[in-house]
């Protein structure tokens, strides 16, 4: 009986190594999906969440045997293999201008343009399984699912359409625009909501024919807890009014009544008109005003920076009026820092109980300046976040994508 017994054992053994030597064999011989992701903004340094999202999906999906091309804008033309990803770079064609806005639209536009063509050409050596389209930009993934058949799956990180009514006045004007290009997306294979409170909004806008949520994700390869040593608040984000710029001169004053607190604002800043133009001019009286404590960067910093600027701060606020997810705040969080934002969007779904969510400025401000009297409870709330930024972890989102895409090729 003991030799019977330790033939079958054999035997079952036997057929466990055959069938993971097949799985093994199957999966080397399967063939990589190859994937074709659109975002303007990509290329370092970028203060763009989009750019970032798509810098760390390319990255992991890539890790994940997928083969990736990234098509994005730069200053001029460019092809190079970066994190595993085929990056295509499709040059500037105008040249900056006063009247950015107006520039910035049909930049957009001629964009696409020649990312039609060069996706076309790539589509010809082997056809893409997925086209994936991020931001306000889907004309060239619509043209091209109409003409090639291509599968075509969209991330909505903001519904524009909503997003435009927080603008200035002088970025309302394509506001007609912006919902004109924006409804192509019902002709997607597959949308996805980077939170829950987007995708409720998203359903009541467009006839989507499937929908998911998965959030975006920090990469944990990057931002790690630090412990805080300085007495400084931080915020990152574009200069406008639709994350909260315009409370930002009224902040500071707040924060300067503090003894030895600083604040430090990466806001990038070309050429503005009407509101955003006085608001910053606001802002340079303070900094005349409170010279080394007071430290407004106006240039897009490279993700080294940034996380540095992280590490050097004690609260992160983000007063955004429009914010569908919130990635600076979910940095700040892995970080470990006390995050102080208002609630809108998706951030309460982000931040959850490790951090602290307000309705008015009134409140904004006491608990910027409650935290930055209080270093155990940033201490202890920044440990809270660090934890719960593990969720967003990139390579639980890049599994998620992927297995999204198979849903939408079928």
């Amino acid at each position: 009986m003991g030799i019977k017994s330790a033939l079958s054992n054999l035997t079952e053994i036997s057929k466990k190594i055959s069938k993971g030597c097949i799985s093994i064999i199957d999966a080397a011989s399967k063939q990589k999906l190859k994937v074709a992701l659109i975002s303007y903004y990509y290329q370092k340094p970028t203060i763009s969440g989009v750019g970032v999202h798509a810098l760390n999906l390319a990255k992991y999906l890539a890790k994940h045997n997928c083969e990736v091309h990234l098509f994005c804008h730069g200053d001029t033309d460019n092809y190079y293999k970066e994190n595993g990803a085929y990056v295509h770079v499709m040059g500037r064609i105008l040249t900056p201008a006063c009247d950015g806005f107006s520039k910035k639209r049909l930049e957009y536009d001629i964009f696409e343009s020649n990312v039609i063509k060069e996706i076309v050409r790539e589509n010809l050596k082997r056809k893409f399984d997925v086209i994936h389209t991020h931001g306000a930009l889907t004309k060239a993934a619509f043209i091209l699912k109409k003409v090639y058949k291509l599968k075509w799956v969209h991330t909505f990180h903001a519904i524009e359409t909503l997003r435009v009514k927080d603008l200035s006045k002088e970025e309302k004007q394509f506001e007609d625009l912006i919902s004109w290009i924006e409804h192509t997306t019902n002709y997607c294979d597959g949308a996805i909501f980077v939170s829950k409170d987007l995708s409720h909004n998203g359903k009541k806008q467009y006839a989507l024919k499937s929908t998911k949520v998965i959030p975006n994700g920090v990469d944990f390869e990057l931002f790690q807890y630090c412990p805080i040593t300085k007495k400084n608040v931080l915020f990152i984000g574009r200069f406008s009014k639709d994350k909260g710029i315009d409370l930002l001169p009224e902040l500071i004053e707040q924060i300067m009544m503090i003894k030895d607190a600083t604040f430090t604002a990466v806001c990038p800043y070309n050429s503005a008109e009407g509101e955003l133009k006085e608001i910053r001019e606001l802002i340079a009286k303070s900094e005349q005003r409170h010279k080394e404590r007071l430290r407004i960067i106006t240039t897009p910093q490279d993700q080294e920076k940034l996380i540095k600027l992280y590490q050097e701060s004690q609260v992160y606020i983000q007063p955004s009026k429009y914010e569908s997810f919130g990635l600076c705040i979910l940095e700040a969080m892995a970080t470990g820092r006390p995050v102080v934002a208002f609630n809108v969007g998706g951030i309460p779904e982000v931040i959850g109980d490790a951090g602290f969510i307000v309705n008015n400025k009134k409140e904004f401000i006491y608990k910027v300046k409650q935290l930055l009297e209080n270093k155990g409870e940033c201490i202890r709330t920044g440990k809270n976040a660090n934890k719960r930024a593990k969720i967003f972890d990139w390579d639980l989102i890049a599994k998620k994508t992927i297995q999204f895409y198979e849903e939408a090729k079928t």
